[in-house]
């Protein structure tokens, strides 16, 4: 009875999977992002081992350049499956098909709302729309919120930033900052907490476009991370709990509220979407 009557609100409240559908083809995409105060980003999820030193040589930026995308960023003190910023050169976006043997990564952007081909064209890349359209002939016709377009192949050697100089001084791996990542769920099972397991309705609401990830849970601690799933594109990252949701503010139905930070990297456009999430209280 209660999962009828959570479907029946989908259904009332004009709840959409449609825009978050998405294909095999789709999953293996690259995807950018644009946030506010940074530009264009791609996202990439902490792993086990992942270093200061991959991240650099393999989009060709510096330490500083990392910090300034991830203000809250503690290398000491970094959660597994956080999301990382990186910041993309729109001088390094090429929009013709790379030569043979050219190492390039086709990108693409997925339409949220509000958005229109001139300002993706203009602000984001500074290019005239009709490069896009030249890549995305459809696009013409009109974008639709959710839509996902390609924007070209990032080629980060293709360009010397101004970071360049900082470049040289930190080639060696050795003297970069070290990830200390931390395996939140082996830690809370170390200590003999039980890690919770739930799914439901999560809801985000339109706001700035900064780079803070957290959530809101009625019960979770605060300060503890929580790993979120958006199963409708398998994507998963982890966010830190910043409060607790207080009674009457949302419908019963919600269990969770994320950032909008959150909503862009796990691939939300819809306020309210289904997702699952384990926490520790």
């Amino acid at each position: 009875m209660r999962s009828l009557a959570l479907l029946l609100f989908w259904l009332l409240s004009g709840f959409s999977l449609q825009a978050q559908s998405v294909s095999a083809d789709e999953q293996a995409q690259v995807f950018v992002h644009h946030i506010d105060s940074v530009g264009l980003v791609i996202i990439e999820v902490v792993e086990p081992g992942m270093t200061f030193y991959q991240l650099k040589t393999r989009y060709n930026i510096s330490i500083d350049s990392l910090y300034r995308a991830n203000p809250d960023l503690d290398p000491s003190f970094i959660p597994l499956g956080y999301p990382i910023q990186i910041p993309v050169n729109p001088a390094a976006i090429m929009f013709s098909p790379p030569v043979s043997g050219e190492d390039s990564i086709p990108i693409f952007y997925r339409i949220e709302p509000k958005e229109t081909l001139y300002r993706i064209s203009k602000v984001y890349l500074g290019v005239s729309p009709e490069v896009l359209v030249r890549l995305n002939p459809r696009i013409e016709e009109g974008l639709s919120i959710g839509q996902v377009i390609h924007l070209g192949w990032y080629n980060p050697n293709h360009f010397i930033s101004k970071d360049s100089t900082a470049l040289i001084k930190d080639t060696l791996s050795d003297i970069l900052p070290v990830f200390q990542i931390k395996d939140f769920e082996a830690n809370y099972k170390t200590e003999g907490k039980t890690i919770h397991e739930q799914k439901g309705l999560a809801v985000w609401k339109p706001g700035s476009s900064q780079s803070n990830y957290y959530v809101l849970h009625p019960t979770a601690k605060v300060g503890s991370y929580m790993e979120i799933t958006n199963p409708m594109l398998h994507r998963t990252l982890t966010a830190k709990v910043a409060g607790n949701l207080a009674s009457g503010l949302y419908p019963p139905q919600v269990g969770l509220v994320v950032s909008p930070s959150v909503a862009r990297a796990l691939g939300i456009l819809d306020q309210q979407f289904f997702a699952s999430w384990r926490f520790v209280e």
